[in-house]
């Protein structure tokens, strides 16, 4: 109770955010990564082509406990993002050893953009929210104390940052630099280390086994997605950035860089300076990969989730100009999201057609109603789409009907895995839809092929989609 009356306005911004995404979750539909992760917990396994299983048995447990529907999917992000809301605003407290700063953070986090999302649809940087702090917290008690125990907690921390995501490798990295900062090179060579190492290798041995049965296709995927094929891109590089600038929030977003600055000049500060050390390790290896592939903005949410509260603190310690921009930043953009989650729950922003802000949650289940209507015969038809993306909400919102769903395309990948058998033979009913409307004659060999259906999906007076149905007759392959 003492703790509760102590931080009350923490766990009053924590409800009030908590409340209202409770409120929102179930009235849009499931995005394209949400989907193929809710797919994950609906084809339980030890691990998965793209990504490690944690988000995926998440999902399991949830949709088992309050069955299969976006707000059962949803509920562990919501409360992942009270979570690491609570363990943020202790952390800004241990930095800077004042509530008033420590709640301005926390508000901070939940007026960024993008956490808003990762605090409604779960994926795997979203689980990561949970370990990052604990790690670090960890780190300083071996530091000072240097005890068994906390090598073992370290060691299971690190495996379940494991299991959520294969970048989770970096808070190794970033360990590793910090101690030797510090030149704690005791650290480095303690008998307590070993037991750590064998903990943390059992936790994350699904990921292992599930490699060794598949050809380490997982880590060889990671690997060219993450860093890219090609040349140096700056184009590549500049659209990272301009995706990280808009994501997290144009006001906020100088104000990570700020703090990462400003908690690496300050190494007497332990919790701050290793703060810094994750941060620029997180970044560094993000923003070199940037260079050769698009980097996503989530993939640096770790970052933006330490900095842009801590920037943020550090603005309202400096002059009251400062401060008037830190509180102004936070407030507008709190102002945005607020704005955004009424138009989740109510949609009522008019875009021009086809630039909805919900091109890619709005109208599955109209889509799979619809295709499902069209077949008649399941035995020896099915539907089928020809982009993961697509694949994923098909799959999802189809099941229902009882109809088969196919990806058809070039690429090995997760489908693959889950759907073995070829669809060759069949009468395949193809979805294409205003942003992959590939040409199905062209790009498919079929017995005969002929258009079925051709729908809009309005909302509001205006076009979010434009979807066909094209039959492909004794489906015979792709060219």
């Amino acid at each position: 109770m003492k703790l509760l009356r102590a931080h009350s306005p923490l766990w009053a911004l924590i409800a009030l955010f908590t409340l209202l995404r409770l409120a929102v979750i179930g009235h849009f539909g499931l995005g394209v990564d949400e989907a193929h992760y809710v797919l994950y917990g609906l084809y339980p396994a030890l691990s998965y082509f793209d990504h490690p299983p944690l988000v995926g048995w998440t999902e399991w447990l949830f949709t088992a406990l309050l069955g299969v529907n976006e707000f059962a999917a949803r509920v562990p992000a919501v409360l992942i993002g009270a979570a690491a809301t609570a363990l943020l605003y202790f952390w800004l407290l241990r930095i800077f050893d004042s509530g008033r700063l420590a709640l301005w953070g926390a508000l901070a986090l939940n007026a960024s953009f993008l956490f808003n999302a990762l605090f409604m649809m779960l994926m795997p940087d979203t689980l990561l929210f949970l370990f990052a702090i604990p790690v670090m917290i960890i780190a300083l008690r071996i530091e000072e104390d240097n005890r068994p125990g906390d090598w073992l907690l370290l060691g299971l921390l690190l495996g379940l940052s494991g299991l959520s995501k294969y970048t989770a490798v970096l808070f190794v990295v970033a360990l590793l630099l910090y101690f030797a900062y510090r030149r704690r090179w005791d650290l480095f060579l303690t008998p307590k280390l070993l037991p750590a190492v064998l903990l943390a290798a059992v936790v994350v041995s699904p990921v292992l086994l599930w490699n060794i049965q598949n050809g380490w296709i997982s880590f060889a995927y990671q690997s060219a997605h993450v860093a890219g094929s090609g040349g140096i891109s700056f184009n590549a590089f500049a659209q990272s950035l301009g995706a990280q600038f808009g994501a997290y929030s144009p006001f906020l977003f100088p104000l990570a860089f700020y703090g990462l600055y400003r908690a690496l000049k300050t190494p007497q500060n332990a919790p701050l300076f290793l703060s810094g050390i994750f941060g620029l390790t997180l970044m560094a290896f993000f923003t070199y990969n940037s260079f050769f592939a698009r980097a996503l903005p989530h993939w640096t949410a770790l970052f933006y989730m330490l900095f842009v509260p801590i920037g943020t603190a550090m603005l309202l310690q400096k002059r009251r100009g400062w401060q008037r921009y830190a509180r102004g930043a936070v407030t507008v953009s709190g102002v945005l999201v607020l704005v955004l989650y009424a138009e989740l729950r109510t949609p009522f922003i008019p875009l021009p057609d086809y630039k909805s802000l919900h091109r890619d949650l709005y109208g599955w289940d109209t889509i799979m109603r619809r295709a499902a209507g069209q077949i008649t015969d399941p035995t020896r038809q099915a539907a089928a789409v020809t982009n993961w993306s697509l694949a994923s909400r098909a799959l999802y919102y189809g099941r229902p009907y009882g109809i088969d769903t196919y990806l058809v395309d070039n690429r090995f990948d997760q489908f693959d895995l889950w759907q073995p058998e070829t669809p060759e033979g069949k009468d395949l009913l193809f979805i294409t839809t205003h942003d992959f409307k590939k040409g199905i004659t062209p790009a498919m060999r079929c017995e005969s092929a002929e258009q079925a259906e051709t729908f809009d999906l309005n909302l509001n007076g205006r076009k979010v989609n434009t979807v066909t149905l094209t039959w492909c007759r004794g489906f015979k392959g792709a060219q």
